[in-house]
């Protein structure tokens, strides 16, 4: 899959994230790319669609920071 054209455009490196997409059976899918040496991650939201004959997940990103632990600061929130 490394060798796939939409990636033609750059050279790979090591691997440094895990991502996991759950799929609602309805072609929705969410999940979230964690960085392996940190606690941040991206997540992901987005649809399976067709784009010239050729079925692919596109996905928003969204920035996220660790939630800070409930009990230690008493907020609902985690803030």
């Amino acid at each position: 899959m490394l060798a796939h054209p939409c990636l033609s455009d750059l050279v790979i490196g090591k691997a440094v994230y895990t991502t996991r997409l759950h799929g609602d059976g309805r072609g929705n899918y969410v999940g979230a790319t964690r960085e392996t040496i940190s606690g941040c991650a991206i997540a992901h939201v987005g649809r399976l669609v067709v784009r010239d004959g050729e079925r692919v997940l596109e996905l928003t990103g969204y920035l996220t920071v660790p939630r800070r632990d409930r009990g230690a600061t008493g907020g609902a929130d985690g803030t």
